[in-house]
């Protein structure tokens, strides 16, 4: 083991690492917070604003990936798809097989430019994830209940907030719903084969409601539909323990774009219809890497940039001098009760690790999935 692996794996450096990030974002919230009135003056001044001081935030995630754990993504696609990455706005529909597929798509965001006008589908508990989730709801995330009847007014409200983004945005839609599973793919074949549909070994079956409403709403709007299938060596999925001390597997990410004036959207049927042939051929795919360790395209260089390690390095910089001042104030007035605080700080701060970790392990992830029912958007929509 080299010494900067071992470096990494010590728990005071994870630490470090986690406190940068909560420091530096309780610093980018206070901004949002000031800049929250501009929104009712000036709308797209306020997204300029702040998709400029969120990256300062995420991109610490990507530097994670990339740079402190090394991960290697293997991109596949052709050049004109590649090309058009970060210059138009887009749908892109995911698979979800890992604990961090949304940090290899962060990744990818940022190699593309898009990384702080990224959106996503998310579960609604999540906009009260401290410091996080007020800055996903500052960026105009969508978050939802698992409740048709309730998340199509939250939907249609806000598809028609983000018709007039100004920049070019991609919205992230997980359609299988939550993380992959076993007992999740056999809950998912049983209702296929009960409902006369094809089987998937590889995805669970995509509840296709949300999707279609978003391509309908977004038909004239939104230039194309990108298709994100991730997939990993057998029983080597990342995960963010490994991350963070610096261990990095392979990943494998195909990439393809589909014009969304090509798909089907005069009604919610007909669009669902295109979801779930897409995910048939996704599940092609996801057999075609299993047998091949590849995914049938041609590999892509898609390299990564420097802004993300520029930017953390800076942070680090410049938050150790008033850590640095503070241990050693600490140190020097001797008082227990400086002690017990910064103990207790420290302590926090390893809970805070410990949290994170909780919440990425897909071993304790919601049983969503597990007793799919009729109102799923798999064969009836309404």
């Amino acid at each position: 083991m080299s010494l900067l692996s071992f470096i990494k794996r010590l728990p005071i450096v994870w630490l470090w690492l986690v406190l940068v990030f909560l420091a530096s974002g309780l610093i980018i919230n206070l901004f949002q917070l000031l800049l929250l009135p501009l929104w009712f003056i000036k709308k797209d001044l306020f997204r300029w604003a702040n998709l400029n001081v969120v990256y300062l935030h995420w991109c610490q995630l990507t530097f994670l990936a990339e740079w402190w754990s090394g991960l290697d993504i293997k991109l596949y696609g052709t050049k004109e798809d590649f090309d058009k990455l970060g210059k138009e706005s887009a749908i892109i529909v995911c698979n979800h097989r890992s604990d961090v597929d949304w940090l290899i798509g962060y990744t990818l965001a940022d190699r593309a430019g898009v990384l702080a006008t990224c959106k996503c589908y998310m579960k609604g508990y999540l906009k009260y994830l401290p410091i996080i989730g007020f800055s996903w709801w500052c960026t105009e995330f969508v978050f939802l209940r698992r409740n048709w009847q309730k998340d199509r007014k939250v939907l249609e409200s806000s598809l028609s907030t983000l018709g007039d983004f100004p920049f070019p945005f991609w919205l992230a839609i997980f359609a299988e719903g939550t993380r992959l599973t076993k007992a999740k793919v056999e809950a998912s074949i049983e209702y296929a084969r009960a409902n006369g549909l094809p089987e998937l070994k590889h995805h669970l079956l995509p509840r296709s409601k949300g999707f279609a409403l978003t391509a309908q709403y977004f038909k004239d709007k939104v230039p194309a539909v990108y298709d994100f299938e991730v997939g990993f060596p057998e029983n080597k999925e990342p995960n963010l323990t490994q991350m963070l001390i610096g261990e990095g597997n392979d990943v494998h990410l195909w990439v393809r774009r589909f014009p969304l004036q090509d798909i089907p959207c005069n009604t919610v049927e007909e669009t669902s219809n295109w979801c779930r042939k897409a995910f048939q051929e996704k599940d092609k795919g996801m057999s075609y890497f299993f047998e091949h360790g590849r995914f049938p395209a041609e590999r892509y260089e898609y390299p990564r940039k420097l802004r993300n390690l520029i930017t953390c390095v800076a942070w680090n910089v410049v938050l150790s001098l008033p850590l640095l001042w503070y241990i050693i104030s600490v140190i020097i007035s001797g008082s227990i009760t400086s002690f017990i605080i910064a103990g207790t700080i420290a302590l926090i701060g390893y809970i805070m690790i410990k949290v994170l970790l909780h919440f990425s392990d897909s071993k304790k992830g919601s049983s969503f999935g597990l007793k799919p029912s009729s109102n799923n958007g798999v064969k009836k929509q309404s």
